[in-house]
């Protein structure tokens, strides 16, 4: 198991700190905890690839979600074709048809 801390600032990066993202690996598998703007350039950093199975959002401030887009922009770009799971907090659905 891995676990890979790739964000650990709180609403706002800093110089060395990227805003909230955890990054789990386990016997083939990738679980995404968080996905703060500037994730995917963390991933690269660390070596991580971008073969995740499952994002969980712990919540919604824009500083846990704001990576998504990106980072699943950059799988579609590369080819991926299986569906990424994305796990996100009871109401999301219902605050997103608002």
């Amino acid at each position: 198991m891995r676990v890979v801390f790739l964000g650990t600032a709180a609403g706002r990066p800093t110089v060395s700190r990227n805003v909230p993202a955890l990054l789990l690996q386990r016997e083939g598998e990738s679980f995404l905890f968080d996905c703060g703007e500037g994730t995917q350039r963390q991933m690269m950093r660390y070596g991580t690839g971008f073969s995740v199975d499952d994002i969980f959002l712990t919540h919604l401030h824009a500083d846990h979600f704001l990576g998504v887009t990106g980072l699943l922009r950059t799988m579609g770009l590369q080819g991926r074709q299986t569906p990424v799971r994305l796990w996100t907090p009871a109401g999301t659905e219902r605050m997103l048809h608002r």
